[in-house]
């Protein structure tokens, strides 16, 4: 059973948080297509913020007779508002897409918009083991268009998003005593230090432990430091193959103060930070969930049979 907060449900104007998506490629699909995971499972109970039932949807999705045999299912127009209704989504709202490396706002009415049902994993299973979003065609976005880094996607009324050009963060390394790299944009300080090359591993990149952001009269405006609920994330750059543009910094959202982000992740989430004490980053509810699973079935079973997968 999925347990779905307020703070989550208010995902349109009357929200409490902005709730920020990812927009995932499903590439092992035959057509490939973009899909937003809203919701896991299908029977949602919706709690108000003092932790009290405030409904019960059930179900999301039908009983089907093939046993839920295929990986995705369109859902049916009955069962559409009863997602709608647990997403706390109109079909007046928009899906708004954000590439923010090109500074690039896509918008696609709800109402235009199919549900999808996507299995979770290739195991016997039931309506609980499905992932529920919005598909988008590839051909809605430009050709070749790749969102798994740089792009953000909000469900509402209106964009949150300034659309003023972010900066990529550009990494200078610098002897100092508490900071290992320095980067400048807006007229601020970013100092952070990080965990190093590693000695054993030659193809190790530097990841971030911590950071500072300083005004021109040295004054911290923000200090990060990893935490045991975050993971951290590679420095903007190169490295051999690989390449890197994780940090970034300024105005993504309307009426909001400068951001920076891309120094940890929270559940595959790239963590959000306003560079103002009285903004605080948990106003923002990231939503781009790292247990968004699809697998092929054909090809997890066919490395099942060459032992390229152990069987517990």
């Amino acid at each position: 059973m999925f347990i779905l907060s307020y703070s989550v449900y208010a995902i349109g104007n009357t929200q409490e948080q902005l709730a920020i998506f990812k927009l995932n490629l499903v590439d092992d699909s035959e057509p490939k297509f973009y899909f937003v995971k809203l919701l896991q499972g299908s029977h949602i109970v919706i709690y108000d913020k003092d932790g009290n039932k405030k409904q019960s949807i059930q179900p999301i999705f039908p009983d089907l007779e093939d046993d839920y045999k295929k990986n995705k299912y369109q859902l049916p127009q009955k069962y559409r508002q009863s997602f709608l209704t647990a997403s706390g989504i109109s079909e007046t709202d928009n899906l708004f897409v954000y590439n923010y490396e090109y500074n690039k706002l896509y918008s696609f009415p709800i109402s235009k918009l199919e549900v999808f049902a996507i299995k979770s994993d290739c195991l016997p299973t039931d309506e609980k083991n499905y992932q529920f979003g919005f598909g988008l065609e590839l051909n809605q976005l430009p050709q070749d268009y790749d969102p798994n880094d740089t792009t953000f996607v909000y469900i509402g009324k209106e964009s949150p998003f300034a659309q003023e050009q972010l900066t990529l963060l550009n990494w200078q390394k610098i002897s100092d005593k508490e900071h290992n790299y320095l980067a400048q944009a807006h007229g601020l300080h970013y100092y952070l230090w990080t965990s190093g090359k590693s000695s054993w591993d030659p193809d190790y990149y530097p990841k971030c432990e911590g950071l500072v952001v300083k005004n021109d009269k040295n004054k911290i405006l923000l200090d990060e430091v990893l935490t045991q609920a975050y993971s951290s994330l590679p420095l903007n750059g190169k490295d051999k193959d690989h390449e890197y543009k994780k940090q970034w910094t300024g105005k993504l959202f309307k009426n909001k103060p400068l951001v920076v982000f891309g120094f940890f992740s929270r559940m595959g989430c790239p963590v959000i930070d306003f560079i103002d004490s009285s903004f605080p980053s948990y106003d923002i509810r990231l939503r781009c969930d790292s247990r968004f699973v699809y697998y092929s079935c054909k090809l997890f079973l066919k490395m099942a049979k060459t032992n390229k997968i152990k069987r517990r």
